[in-house]
């Protein structure tokens, strides 16, 4: 076999064997790079169906494109055999990193947010792995994880008595993977999807930051009952209550409780340390010259990987500031009620499963046991401000009890970045947009990782009309939290109001890819098909809400909107009724939307009512407000003008008033 060509790879040594085939170094002659071969010969017992699966899957997974993902360049059958061409990789295999101690906790952290991410762009994509495990993943020299095995994983059985043997090839309702790393779906026969993958992940890192497995055994009956019914043994005292609160997640037995993207993961471990990019490579770790050779024997089909034996790296220091919750904030000195708040962002997080009363109740919890913990309190406040900006109440009380609690959350920490944050956007809503720049400003001084503080700047550049700072500050947003959807949707209106209605859906969109039913986007996206006088995909937009939140203030106001712009004036009349004026009255995007309904339904009077008293809240959109075409019947009213007048007068006023202080 040495020395001889298959298809246009030169092969040139034997690097291991394992499933059903043996892997070789090999060279591309087309393309002169190394690669490693995997070779299924005829001498091995696979049927013909088999081979085709083989060849089924490799090319699935050969479409992925990711830099912590092990390239498949090729798959095919030549002189009578099968073979895969896969990428070389240079490392060390994950789990012969983890010592009994497990990896520093800066280190697990940052390989886990670049697998979660490589799981997001498989998943994406259609192709669950089936088979994560830490033996998966090959670490560089760079020190830049790279998963194997996308789409390739094999079907494991156990029979009474025996030990565990596996089969080559995935059938539908087979068992895949590793018996460790299952999830209790596929131990029960269930398919496994991308939720299988992220309980896999969560095993690997409870691994990682402990040196052992969560769920143990001295046979495979006794590890899957473990598995099924057992919970997995408390994370040791150095792992931070934010990374132990994701890793529970991922460990739930039930898959509907676990997070249900790659990305949420991802977004949950960024917030943990601000600034780590999935893309971005560890510091690179001292290589040894000792070379090693490694092949997963049990695995159906692996990439071949020559690796070289890494020193592991001294845990880092503790970051700056001391210790921080997964968001950023300071911690409490008492661990329950920081427990208690890791799981209250579960419930309120902008990827996660939001119940308000849940998060409430979580957070009351930990304001029991530590009534001074700011960022708790602050919180708090916050939930009550999300019932206006969901479009849940339309009761402005709700943003004077959020202030007292900010108020007492600052008393006891002045420099609670949470505490800001949410202040920041009680101002905005309260028609002081004037301190907004201020609050953000000491928000990101204590936490700049607080992803809040920069929609409310985006927000305040909106509002005041300076769309460049606020595309900008969208872009760096989504730049750094890419799957953070309200950095998707602020962008996205910005887009609208400049005309870009194509860039417009596309944004709102890509929020609706992670949630069909997010309310933002949806009605973000129905008012950009309105803007362009699309009503039937404004129409249909409006339709995918749910059920549940028919009723919901926010989204009334659009289907007014809606209804008024197709003629159905009675109809219109009925939704915008006097609740949702009083929420219009709340918002701080409700006035302009309601001068733009009355503007579409010919009540002028009205409109200008509406249009003056957004502005005297502060919306200076000069130059959107001349250009909206919803407004188009009102535009040359005189008192129209009047107020254009007012907003460009003051527009001309704020830089010698130094209030763009951003």
């Amino acid at each position: 076999m040495l020395g001889r060509t298959l298809s246009h790879y030169r092969i040139l040594e034997k690097i291991g064997a394992g499933g059903m085939g043996v892997v070789f170094r090999a060279q591309d002659a087309q393309l002169e790079r190394a690669v490693a071969l995997k070779v299924v010969g005829e001498q091995a017992q696979v049927d013909q169906n088999a081979r085709e699966r083989l060849l089924r899957e490799a090319r699935t997974a050969s479409a992925l494109n990711h830099p912590n993902i092990c390239t498949i360049y090729e798959a095919g059958v030549a002189d009578g055999e099968t073979y895969i061409a896969m990428e070389l990789v240079e490392g060390q295999p994950l789990s012969a990193m983890i010592s009994g101690d497990g990896l520093p906790v800066e280190v697990a952290i940052r390989y886990g947010v670049q697998i979660a991410d490589a799981l997001a762009h498989a998943h994406e994509r259609g192709v669950v792995h089936r088979d994560l495990k830490s033996a998966n993943v090959i670490v560089t020299p760079e020190g830049r994880p790279k998963v194997l095995d996308f789409g390739l994983a094999k079907r494991v059985i156990e029979a009474p008595g025996e030990a565990t043997r596996s089969e080559p090839l995935t059938e539908a309702g087979a068992v895949s993977g590793t018996l460790s790393y299952m999830a209790p779906e596929v131990l029960r026969g269930e398919p496994a999807d991308p939720r299988s993958d992220l309980w896999a992940l969560g095993v690997m890192l409870y691994q990682a930051v402990t040196g052992s497995l969560p769920f143990q055994g001295p046979t495979g009956f006794q590890i899957s009952s473990a598995i099924l019914r057992d919970s997995a043994a408390p994370l040791p005292a150095h792992v931070p209550p934010g990374l132990a609160g994701i890793i529970q997640r991922l460990l739930a037995k039930q898959p509907g409780e676990r997070y249900q993207r790659a990305g949420e993961v991802r977004a949950a471990l960024e917030a943990i340390q601000p600034g780590v990019a999935a893309s971005g490579a560890v510091p690179v770790v001292r290589v040894s010259r000792r070379r090693w050779i490694w092949v997963a024997g049990p695995v159906a089909i692996t990439a071949a990987v020559l690796w070289v034996s890494i020193d592991r790296r001294s845990k880092p220091p503790a970051p700056a500031g001391g210790p921080r919750l997964s968001d950023g904030s300071r911690p409490s000195t008492n661990r329950e009620a920081n427990e208690y708040y890791e799981r209250s962002l579960l419930f309120g997080g902008a990827g996660a499963r939001q119940d308000i009363p849940q998060e409430r109740r979580m957070l009351e919890r930990a304001l029991a046991v530590d009534p001074k913990f700011a960022a708790a309190r602050a919180e708090y406040a916050f939930t009550h401000v999300i019932m206006i900006l969901r479009g849940n109440s339309n009761d402005a009380s709700w943003l004077y009890k959020a202030e007292d609690e900010i108020r007492k959350a600052l008393q006891d920490d002045p420099g609670c970045g949470r505490a800001h944050s949410v202040l920041a956007i009680i101002h905005l809503l309260r028609g002081r947009k004037e301190l907004v720049p201020g609050e953000v400003d000491r928000t990101l001084q204590t936490n700049p990782g607080d992803a809040t503080a920069y929609s409310w700047l985006i927000f305040y550049h909106q509002i005041n009309g300076d769309y460049a700072q606020a595309v900008q500050t969208a872009k760096q947003s989504i730049a750094r939290w890419p799957l953070y959807w309200p950095g998707h949707a602020a962008l996205g209106d910005l887009l609208r109001e400049q005309g870009d209605t194509a860039g417009a859906i596309r944004e709102e969109e890509r929020i609706l890819e992670q949630d069909p039913h997010n309310l933002q986007g949806l009605t973000f996206l129905a008012h950009a098909y309105l803007a362009s006088g699309d009503l039937p995909k404004a129409r249909q937009t409006l339709q995918r809400a749910r059920g549940e939140d028919r009723k919901n203030y926010r989204l009334r106001q659009y289907w007014a909107l809606l209804l008024a712009m197709e003629g159905k004036r009675a109809e219109a009349l009925v939704e915008m009724d006097g609740e949702v004026e009083a929420y219009a009255g709340v918002y701080f995007r409700g006035p302009l939307l309601a001068a733009e309904f009355y503007a579409v339904m010919g009540d002028t009077a009205k409109a200008l009512e509406w249009l003056d008293r957004a502005v005297r809240l502060g919306d200076d959109r000069e130059d959107w407000l001349r250009r909206d075409p919803l407004l188009a019947s009102v535009r040359d009213h005189p008192r129209f003008q009047q107020i254009l007048a007012s907003v460009a007068y003051r527009r001309a006023q704020r830089p010698r008033a130094g209030s763009e202080s951003r």
